[in-house]
C-alpha cells in the first residue's frame, strides 16, 4: 500500500492532515513512526509519551497527563495549525520545555490511546501485536531501569488492564483505516 496515495484527497479540516498511530504499549508504534518519517518527511510528529510524567504513586512510576495534552495539543488543533508543544523530560531541567509547532502539510500523533482523542482523523493506523509479545517487550524495556519484578508488575497489573478495556471499547481492528502487524517488517507491509 502506498501511503502517499491516501493523501490524494483533501484533509477533512481543509488545511492539514491528521494521522493517529495507535496500538498497545510495546506493539511497535515508535518503530513504524520512524519508518513513516521517511515516507512523509513534510509532516510534523508528536508523541503522547512526551506527556508521561511522574506521579506520587511509586507503584506505577508515572502516568499520562491527559489534561495537559488536551489543553496543549488537541484543543488548539481543532481550530488552528499552531500550538505550543510542551514535552516532559525527566533528564532535563526544567522538565517541561516549550516548542512552538506550526503544521503545514500534516501532523502524526503516535501513542497508546490516540484514537480516543477528539479530532477528525484523516487516517487511523493501528499496530496490531499480540498481547503477550507486547508484555514481553515492555517488561524487557523497563526492567533495565525498574528491575524485572517491578516492570512485570507495572505492565501486567497496572498498564495492561486499561489497555484491554480501551481496545474492547474502540474495536481498533474494525475502526482503523490501516492495521499493521507489529511482528513483521513495516516496509514489506507498506510496499
Amino acid at each position: 500500500m502506498q501511503i502517499k496515495t491516501l493523501f490524494d484527497k483533501p484533509p477533512k479540516n481543509s488545511e492539514f492532515y491528521l494521522v493517529a498511530i495507535d496500538g498497545r504499549g510495546g506493539a511497535g508504534k515508535s518503530s513504524f513512526t520512524d519508518y513513516l518519517k521517511k515516507l512523509l518527511p513534510e509532516f510534523e510528529y508528536i508523541y503522547y509519551d512526551d506527556y508521561f510524567e511522574p506521579t506520587p504513586d511509586q507503584e506505577i512510576w508515572g502516568g499520562f497527563n491527559q489534561a495537559r495534552f488536551e489543553a496543549d495539543v488537541i484543543k488548539p488543533l481543532r481550530s488552528s495549525n499552531k500550538f505550543i508543544y510542551r514535552p516532559y523530560n525527566h533528564h532535563r531541567t526544567p522538565h517541561i520545555t516549550e516548542q512552538p509547532m506550526i503544521v503545514q502539510k500534516g501532523l502524526v500523533l503516535e501513542g497508546c490511546f490516540s484514537f480516543s482523542f477528539d479530532l477528525d482523523w484523516d487516517l487511523k493506523i493501528w499496530v496490531e501485536t499480540p498481547r503477550d509479545i507486547c508484555l514481553k517487550r515492555g517488561v524487557e524495556r523497563d526492567a533495565k531501569d525498574k528491575g524485572y519484578e517491578q516492570a512485570l508488575h507495572g505492565w501486567r497489573d497496572i498498564w495492561l488492564p486499561p489497555e484491554d478495556k480501551y481496545i474492547e471499547q474502540i474495536e481498533p481492528l474494525k475502526t482503523a483505516d490501516i492495521v499493521l502487524d507489529g511482528t513483521k517488517s513495516f516496509e514489506d507491509q507498506m510496499n
